[in-house]
């Protein structure tokens, strides 16, 4: 049998095609659709097992993409490295591989880098940078396949009237998806820049360190001194309980938008969402502060989210791969349930960073927070009004 051959004899050997079927035009058109697009009979039947023919099209798009491919022993040869530690670099990265495994032969260029900055920062640094890099791919590749099947796939309406649409939009998304990859660069490197500019205003990162007056306790390895605050939306349970799941998700996908472009307008970053729950980092307390009433304000003015509340502090924390850590995190992801819906607390230390002149104080009854020592003392804070 000719695995590439157009004959509809074949694909009914195989399986994939019956003539008696009703629906024999539809399929007839879907792999005529496919084999004109360089499928073959192999690809066809197994993509057939497992239930998503139409999808092959999307495929089609990505396989002469960086075909070239090496077994991790030959890549590991070509870039003087052991196996072992070509496949602890590529595990790292998000890339699950054996010995024998085909990996693109592009990953070479990865594993040099690998090296430079392994002799330059260490191993297990360099490692751990890998994760994140592994991560935000990931992260990226899941959004995109989550996006096309909110948008496009089975139940939303769009999803195409037959196999040959469905087939045209697996290929019309997938084909979107690869001009990513070069936006992303462009994207990285800019913010790069701008996460470099970030870290020469705050004077770096330095050893040591100690949190703010409101926690005790040294903070171990280098840290950075940051504004940092925690947005969470108040009693989200029983909210995401009264709503459909889209209903919720698009929801907190207003939420989780209005708290990145606040972020971002203000100079500052999303560094993660937690569920209902946002952490950011900002230049300074006030930024912060503005950061966290605008997402309190817009939360309120959604018709559908539950009102939000937030916490604020300044101090020093311990960086790693993107996120931060420390007695002040801790902190703020408790004493963020102490703040009244709609409204903002900020530590002592971060009211002290806080211009009088845009700022309203009102100190707090001193709070027990669980696994923090002794009471904290916060603040309620809120925009002045011109002439107060």
């Amino acid at each position: 049998m000719d695995s590439g051959g157009f004959e509809a004899a074949n694909w009914e050997q195989a399986g994939l095609y019956d003539p008696r079927s009703p629906d024999a035009t539809e399929r007839l058109a879907l792999l005529e659709f496919l084999h004109a697009r360089g499928a073959t009979l192999a690809q066809m039947v197994e993509a057939q097992s497992l239930g998503s023919l139409p999808g092959l099209a999307g495929d089609l798009v990505t396989q002469g993409l960086g075909t070239s491919v090496l077994t991790v022993e030959e890549i590991a040869v070509r870039s003087a490295m052991p196996v072992s530690r070509v496949l602890r670099a590529l595990v790292a990265a998000g890339i699950p591989a054996e010995p024998d495994s085909e990996v693109p032969a592009a990953l070479e260029g990865f594993l040099a880098a690998f090296e430079q900055g392994s002799a330059l920062m260490g191993e297990e640094a360099i490692l751990a940078f890998s994760r994140v890099l592994g991560a935000a791919a990931n992260n990226v590749a899941e959004a995109a396949i989550a996006l096309f099947f909110t948008e496009l796939g089975p139940g939303t309406g769009r999803e195409g009237a037959d196999e040959l649409s469905r087939a045209r939009l697996a290929e019309a998304a997938t084909t979107a998806f690869v001009q990513v990859p070069d936006a992303l660069r462009t994207m990285v490197l800019y913010s790069f820049v701008r996460a470099a500019r970030r870290g020469q205003a705050r004077g770096g990162v330095t050893a040591g360190g100690v949190g703010g007056p409101a926690v005790s306790g040294p903070v171990s390895g280098p840290t950075e001194h940051v504004a940092l605050g925690f947005v969470d939306l108040v009693g989200s349970t029983a909210w995401g309980q009264s709503l459909g799941l889209r209903e919720q998700s698009l929801a907190l996908a207003r939420f989780e938008s209005v708290a990145w472009s606040s972020a971002v307008l203000a100079g500052g970053r999303v560094v993660k969402t937690i569920g209902d729950e946002v952490f950011f980092a900002a230049p300074s307390a006030d930024a912060a502060c503005r950061i966290g009433l605008e997402v309190c304000r817009a939360a309120a003015q959604d018709d559908v989210l539950p009102p939000a509340r937030g916490a604020v502090g300044a101090g020093a924390v311990t960086p790693r791969e993107g996120d931060y850590f420390g007695p002040m995190v801790n902190l703020l992801s408790r004493l963020v349930k102490v703040a009244a819906p709609g409204e903002m607390v900020v530590t002592e230390a971060g009211a002290a960073e806080l211009s009088g002149a845009e700022w309203l104080l009102e100190p707090l009854e001193p709070a027990s927070l669980r696994g923090i020592d002794g009471p904290v003392q916060a603040f309620h804070v809120e925009h002045r009004v011109p002439g107060q």
